[in-house]
């Protein structure tokens, strides 16, 4: 497969394991979901996807928006350029240092949750003098069902407001006199791979919004959409048709200005995995191999502790064979391929990265390569679980490499500690 040998290069100068995220097709993923949702709506990433600050500074280059969900999110982003003007911040349970953090710093609009989300808010923004734009993240009673319940579906959650809710809010809106609530988000699916949906929610979305804002006058200067848009991990699994999706939000973008929605009223998705998962592998190395009781195990220096979702969802990502050489010789990859269980280094038998790989048995040294796994990859894992060490993460750019953040020792992270007592 192209790109392998670059995998060879990395493993040669970083170690293993290690995170490696192909820049040029996280390049390719921004223009094609561009053309895919027109020029009327924007698109602001969702760190959550992937926080790398390499990633973060160059997705800047494109000028697209993003999407907070914690203060420390907003610390990189910043620190990657965006200006607060490009930021929206959600979150279901935001502290007082947070909102203070996100009133400090300007941001676009801050997506409120609930009502004590609103009072702590009022308050902070009495106190600091200032007049900050809401929108009501709304939890309506309709959603796309996921194969696995992430953030959407319908019925209660703890995101947003129940439209109830919310229309009790609009209703007193004025006694909150710091904040211009100004917009609504629903989120209400994660990974979805029909397009259809997709353009569908976003029609009932904007549908919401406009009624909402008519009957309570509300200033709509932003609707946003959430995230949704699925990339296949499984074999079989269709990819989004982007042509379909294009039609349709072009559909939509018309029906918008029909209803009469201003032109300036920003329309925004929030793309994450979408711009990031498929650039990425997480990338270990073979330390044996052993037959138990039948079965074939394939033990590596990585696992779960560095790339959860895979047992976390149930779903594990495919997994192959780099090429290569193993030493001083060439590495087989035409032998016939078995089922082989992959597993990590950890103490607990759900270190299993996959139960079921078809895959040729690889030697001592081989490189195995879990592919998708650029978005809550890294992110999502619970690196300090055993003390192991932590994977490099790693970018390239036309086949140049370049560390993107390297691990912290277990020294270094001991040195954190004391001993009190």
């Amino acid at each position: 497969m192209k790109g392998d040998s670059v995998l060879e290069r990395a493993a040669r100068r970083f170690g293993t394991p290690f995170y490696l995220y192909d820049f040029d097709v996280i390049e390719a993923h921004v223009h094609v979901l561009r053309a895919a949702v027109g020029p009327r709506f924007e698109l602001a990433y969702a760190v959550k996807a992937n926080p790398s600050l390499g990633i973060l500074s160059f997705l800047r280059k494109f000028g697209l928006s993003s999407d907070v969900a914690s203060r420390g999110e907003l610390l990189a982003v910043r620190r990657a350029g965006c200006p607060p003007s490009k930021i929206f911040s959600t979150g279901p349970a935001k502290s007082d240092a947070d909102l203070e953090t996100l009133v400090r710093a300007g941001v676009s609009q801050i997506h409120v949750e609930g009502e004590w989300e609103l009072e702590r808010l009022e308050e902070i923004a009495k106190r600091a003098r200032r007049a900050v734009r809401v929108g009501l993240r709304l939890n309506p009673p309709w959603g796309i069902a996921e194969k696995r319940t992430i953030i959407g579906g319908p019925g209660a959650k703890k995101f947003g407001f129940d439209i109830p809710s919310a229309r009790e809010i609009l209703r007193r809106k004025s006694s909150f006199p710091h904040l211009d609530v100004c917009g609504f988000q629903v989120f209400n699916a994660s990974n979805v791979l029909d397009e259809r949906l997709l353009v569908e929610n976003t029609r009932r979305v904007l549908s919401l919004a406009l009624s909402l804002s008519k009957k309570y006058d509300v200033s709509l200067r932003t609707v946003d959409f959430g995230g949704g848009f699925g990339v296949p991990y499984a074999d079989g699994e269709k990819r989004l048709d982007l042509g379909i999706l294009r039609r349709g939000l072009g559909d939509v973008a018309r029906e918008a200005r029909a209803s009469g929605l201003p032109d300036s009223t920003r329309l925004v998705f929030e793309p994450g995995r979408f711009l990031v998962a498929e650039a990425g592998q997480y990338v270990v190395r073979v330390l044996g191999t052993k037959r138990s009781r039948g079965v074939d195990y394939v033990l590596v220096d990585g696992g779960v502790h560095h790339f959860l979702r895979p047992v976390l969802f149930q779903s594990p990502h495919r997994a192959r064979l780099v090429p290569g050489k193993t030493g001083d010789r060439p590495r087989r990859s035409s032998h016939s391929q078995k089922s082989l269980v992959l597993a990590g280094p950890l103490c607990t038998s759900l270190d299993v990265l996959h139960p079921a790989a078809r895959l040729p048995l690889p030697e001592r040294g081989d490189l195995l390569a879990f592919e998708n796994a650029g978005a809550y990859g890294y992110t999502e894992s619970m690196p300090l679980f055993l003390s192991h060490e932590w994977p490099a993460e790693v970018g390239v750019r036309r086949g140049h490499l370049a560390l993107l953040r390297r691990p912290p020792s277990v020294a270094r992270l001991l040195a954190a500690q004391r001993q009190p007592f």
